[in-house]
């Protein structure tokens, strides 16, 4: 937040001190214990929260999504995490069918896979021009086109009769259902404050890894006893659920019109935004000219070390255990243990078990570990309230916070270790695995390595996102030029996340196949396993070299 470049806290009498001490100027503002006590800029913030050490700062104003009840927030990040989710579902969908298509269409086994890699590379395309759309008509419209557009076009590829028209529909169908996978963090990020980012980011990060799981699950023993096109009935049946569920019960998140705490705010934005008109009402939030920065602007990503690093190794992480086993599962499984598609569907609860575990304890963990190493930092720098959480107090003088994102990282290099040992468990037990004598270990350790998978990359991404926030460098901030500055950078970063991820996934098919062909399931899978530790090495250097990082000019 922007305040004097005084020191300014709020004592046990209610009013404000100032200090300046031997020429450094330090902003940090005090949580009172009870609403007479706060400073009354703050009083409304207190009144909603319980707090004033908030990282974004909200303003009054009762329509701001930073000031949505907790229920509310939870809601909308629950539609837009199985939104997320039904991307790399629809392309896993058809995994447990791809004998059967190839039989129905007339096509090699060899052409089959295209129908799940063309989806992963669109769903990495498309959202560079979804971005900037958002940013001017919002989110929730292009949600509910996504939606609704997805379930008819998965529709149409139940009833094709062709290869080509099966095609067509895949793709047509990742490029409508691709907007949740970028701007799905925009949202979390609207609606969510520092100290709690974590365990909102994950939410969606979870279902995102859980879609290429879920999707086999859910359509084997459907394939099995009916045929290919009613899996792509039953997504068409999901996209319309998802539909419904943004018409009724996910209002916009974009908003632009933030003051400071204790100014006045519109009525008119609260009245359009208040009661049905906020599920009604469709409007252009910014009518700027589109210019040709915002479509490649992301690509400025690439001078961010940290965001570039991060993305990488969660591109790694991702495609060596999500994607991997996804596409080896149906292989390998059935070719050692002789199973049907309903039995190789139940393989993926494995994957599932581990991918939930893992994230019930990478998000809330994060949070405590930055909101525990905040509270240090302020206690070093002998802060009025060192038991504040997410609170940032920075000394002008050397623009250091007491809010780092680095500290998201520290946690995670024990996720890519698990991951690791996880997937050598996998493939080497695969490798000793007797032909027709099913057992469990490949599973134990498919487990392990989406524990450690989910651990690990939901702290990268998360990083990834605070890293190009104006609050990592400066602390909280007000203006509205800062909070336009913000939802760019988010939204940049976002898009570059998810098109790193995509085409790293995409690419991956062409040699994974060949890589186990020739190496066997022990070697392969060791290959991968050192690659996901050179993931390991890039998160340990944003943990070093970050903060050098986030201060360059941009």
């Amino acid at each position: 937040m922007s305040l004097d470049k005084k020191r300014v806290s709020v004592n046990t009498a209610g009013t404000a001190d100032s200090d300046e001490k031997k020429g450094a100027h330090r902003v940090s503002v005090q949580t009172a214990s009870a609403p007479d006590e706060v400073d009354q800029q703050y009083a409304e913030v207190f009144k909603r929260h319980g707090r004033i050490d908030l990282v974004p700062m909200p303003g009054d104003s009762p329509v701001d999504p930073l000031n949505w009840p907790a229920w509310q927030k939870n809601v909308l990040l629950a539609i837009v995490a199985f939104h997320a989710m039904i991307g790399p579902l629809g392309a896993a969908i058809v995994i447990p069918a791809f004998e059967e298509i190839v039989v129905d269409l007339g096509i090699t086994l060899e052409q089959v896979p295209y129908l799940v890699s063309i989806q992963i590379l669109f769903m990495g395309v498309a959202p560079i021009l979804i971005s900037p759309l958002s940013s001017r008509i919002g989110r929730r419209p292009i949600y509910l086109i996504s939606a609704f557009l997805s379930a008819a076009l998965a529709l149409a590829g139940a009833f094709t009769q062709s290869w080509g028209s099966l095609i067509t529909t895949r793709i047509l169908q990742a490029i409508v259902i691709s907007p949740p996978l970028s701007i799905g963090a925009q949202s979390v990020h609207d609606t969510s404050f520092t100290h709690e980012r974590g365990k909102k980011m994950g939410v969606w990060v979870l279902m995102v890894a859980c879609g290429p799981i879920v999707g086999p699950l859910i359509s084997g023993y459907l394939v099995q006893f009916h045929s290919w096109r009613s899996s792509l009935l039953l997504l068409a049946g999901m996209n319309l659920l998802i539909f419904f569920l943004h018409l009724f019960f996910a209002p916009e998140t974009l908003f632009s019109s933030r003051t400071a705490p204790g100014a006045p705010y519109s009525e008119d934005e609260v009245r359009l935004r208040s009661g049905w008109r906020a599920y009604t009402q469709f409007r252009i939030y910014d009518r700027k000219p589109f210019k040709a920065r915002e479509f490649y602007g992301w690509i400025g990503m690439v001078l961010r070390p940290g965001v570039v690093l991060a993305s990488l190794a969660y591109a790694l992480t991702f495609t060596y255990t999500d994607v991997l086993m996804t596409i080896f599962v149906p292989q390998l499984f059935g070719a050692a243990f002789n199973l049907t598609p309903g039995e190789i569907g139940l393989q993926f609860v494995a994957l599932l078990i581990g991918a939930v575990l893992g994230e019930l304890l990478a998000g809330p963990g994060s949070d405590a570990f930055v909101n525990w190493r905040t509270r240090s930092r302020l206690r070093a720098l002998r802060s009025p309230s060192p038991t504040n959480e997410g609170s940032v107090e920075r000394d002008e003088t050397t623009g250091s916070t007491a809010w780092h994102p680095e500290d998201r990282l520290v946690l995670a290099p024990p996720g890519f270790i698990l991951a690791i040992v996880g997937l050598m468990i996998w493939g080497v037990r695969l490798q000793e695995a007797r032909v027709g004598v099913w057992n469990v270990t490949p599973d134990i350790g498919a487990a392990i390595a989406l524990f450690g998978a989910q651990f690990g990359t939901t702290m990268c991404v998360t990083y990834a996102v605070e890293s190009v926030s104006l609050s990592s460098v400066s602390g909280t901030h007000t203006s509205k030029d800062d909070h336009a500055l913000e939802e760019e950078n988010t939204a940049d970063a976002s898009v570059f996340v998810s098109f790193v991820r995509q085409i790293y996934a995409f690419i991956s098919p062409f040699y994974l196949s060949g890589a186990y062909t020739k190496m066997g399931d022990t070697r392969a899978s060791g290959l991968f396993a050192g690659l996901m530790g050179v993931a390991m090495m890039m998160a340990i250097a944003c943990i070093v070299w970050g903060p050098k990082w986030r201060t360059w000019k941009h």
